[in-house]
C-alpha cells in the first residue's frame, strides 16, 4: 500500500516535470484570437483639405488571431494590437479601405477577420445651427432666465449627412442654489443634437463652450387686460369668448413689486366670420419677461356655424312675373309696411357668397285677372342650404 503511494507521487512529479518542460523549455508556438479590436482611422485632416469627410458610421472593431511562443502570446493584451485605416486618400462616395495591423514583438499576424472596410466619403460642409440652451433649477416661485447677448448660432461642420441630422446644438446650465437676482455667467459645453434631442457623432463644433449668463428670477401671477376691437361679419354670431384672464411674469424683485397688471395689444376680430384662437402679445416692462411657466396668453372667439342676414327692398324691386298679356298690375305693400325686408339664415360659409339680387322678391301673377290679389313673396332663386323669410311675406297685387 505504502509502495503504491510512492509511484503516485512519483508520476504526479514526473507529469509535472513535462509540463514544465514543455511550456517553458520547449516553449510551443500558440494563435490566440482577440475579438472587438478596435480600428482607428488616420488621414482625416488631409481628406478635409480636399474639403471631404467621412460619413459617421458604426463603430469600426474586427477579429484579430495572433500567434507566436506560447509566453509571448499569453502576455499580449487588446490594448497591444493597433489597428488603423487610413483615409487621406480616399474619394468622394463608397470606399473600401484596407486594415493595417502593428502588432507587439514576437508575435505575427494569424488571421484579420476584417482586411478591408467599407467607407462612405462625403462634401465637407460647415453649417450655422441655433443654439438651445436648457437652463435647470427652477422652483416654485423662482425661474432660471437666460439673460440676452448668449451666442444663439454656432457653426457644425462634418460630413454633409450628418451636419444635416444636426437640429440643434444643446447647451445645458444649472442654477439651483443660486441667489435671486444674482446674474451668474457660465462657461459651457455644446452638444449637437438632432430633433429628438440624441446627441449627432462624427461632427465637430466651432466652439468648444458657450458663455451663458443666466439669472434666478422671482416668478408673480398679475391679470391680463385685452381690449378687443371690431366686431363679426354682419351675418355671423359671436357665442362666446375665452381670452386668458391672468399671465405670469418674472424678473428682479423691486420691479415685480411695482406691477399690478399687464395690458395686451388690442385683438382684433372685425370681419370674423369662423371659430379662432388669436395669440396676445403682452405689453411687458423694460427688465421684465414673460415666465416660461405662463400658459400662452391667447383670445378664443367662438362663432356659431349659422347665421342670418337681412336686406331691405322697396316695392320698386318686387318683380312681377307671369302677368297675362294685355293687363296692367301694381304691388300695394300691407298697411304699416314701407318696404321688404329679407331675413336669410343657413351655412355662414353659404351666406358669405349670398348677393342680394339672389333673393330679390319675386311675386307670380300667373293666372291673375282684373282685381285685388294676395300673393305670397319667394325669392328670385332658391339658395340650397338657406331659408328665406320676408315681411310682409304677402303682397297685394292689383290688376287692371
Amino acid at each position: 500500500m505504502k509502495l503504491r503511494r510512492i509511484d503516485l507521487a512519483v508520476s504526479i512529479i514526473a507529469a509535472i516535470a513535462l509540463w514544465f518542460y514543455v511550456v517553458n523549455i520547449l516553449n510551443p508556438p500558440i494563435t490566440v484570437q482577440f475579438r472587438d479590436v478596435p480600428i482607428a482611422i488616420t488621414g482625416e485632416a488631409d481628406l478635409e483639405s480636399f474639403g471631404l469627410a467621412l460619413r459617421e458610421g458604426t463603430e469600426l472593431k474586427t477579429t484579430v488571431s495572433v500567434k507566436g511562443p506560447r509566453n509571448v502570446v499569453n502576455g499580449v493584451r487588446t490594448e497591444d494590437i493597433i489597428l488603423t485605416v487610413d483615409v487621406s486618400a480616399l474619394e468622394k462616395g463608397q470606399a473600401i479601405a484596407p486594415v493595417h495591423a502593428q502588432l507587439p514583438s514576437g508575435v505575427s499576424l494569424g488571421e484579420l477577420q476584417s482586411p478591408n472596410v467599407e467607407l462612405t466619403v462625403e462634401e465637407l460642409v460647415s453649417v450655422s445651427k441655433p443654439v438651445t440652451v436648457v437652463l435647470t433649477g427652477s422652483s416654485e416661485g423662482r425661474e432660471a432666465t437666460l439673460l440676452p447677448g448668449t451666442l444663439t448660432q454656432m457653426v457644425v461642420t462634418g460630413a454633409s449627412s450628418q451636419v444635416a441630422l444636426v437640429d440643434s446644438v444643446l447647451v445645458s446650465g444649472d442654477l439651483t442654489g443660486s441667489e435671486l437676482d444674482v446674474e451668474k455667467e457660465m462657461l459651457l459645453a455644446g452638444v449637437p443634437v438632432d430633433e429628438s434631442g440624441r446627441k449627432v457623432t462624427g461632427v465637430r463644433l466651432a466652439n468648444d463652450a458657450i458663455s451663458v449668463n443666466a439669472v434666478l428670477y422671482q416668478t408673480k401671477s398679475v391679470p391680463l387686460s385685452v381690449p378687443v376691437e371690431g366686431s363679426v361679419w354682419e351675418g355671423a354670431s359671436l357665442t362666446s369668448s375665452n381670452i386668458s384672464p391672468t399671465i405670469i411674469i418674472k424678473g428682479p424683485a423691486s420691479l415685480l413689486s411695482q406691477i399690478s397688471g399687464i395690458e395686451a395689444e388690442p385683438v382684433d376680430i372685425d370681419g370674423m366670420y369662423e371659430s379662432a384662437v388669436l395669440d396676445v402679445v403682452p405689453k411687458i416692462p423694460g427688465g421684465v419677461f414673460v415666465a416660461d411657466s405662463s400658459p400662452k396668453a391667447s383670445a378664443e372667439f367662438v362663432i356659431s356655424d349659422t347665421g342670418s342676414l337681412t336686406f331691405d327692398f322697396n316695392t320698386e324691386d318686387i318683380v312681377l312675373k307671369d302677368l297675362a298679356e294685355g293687363l296692367d298690375a301694381s304691388i300695394i305693400l300691407p298697411e304699416g309696411y314701407k318696404n321688404v325686408v329679407a331675413v336669410v339664415t343657413g351655412k355662414v360659409s353659404t351666406l358669405r357668397t349670398l348677393a342680394a339680387g339672389e333673393i330679390a322678391p319675386v311675386v307670380s301673377a300667373a293666372g291673375l285677372t282684373a282685381g285685388e290679389h294676395l300673393e305670397s313673396i319667394l325669392p328670385s332663386q332658391n339658395i340650397s342650404g338657406l331659408t328665406v323669410v320676408y315681411s310682409p311675406d304677402r303682397v297685394t297685387v292689383r290688376v287692371k
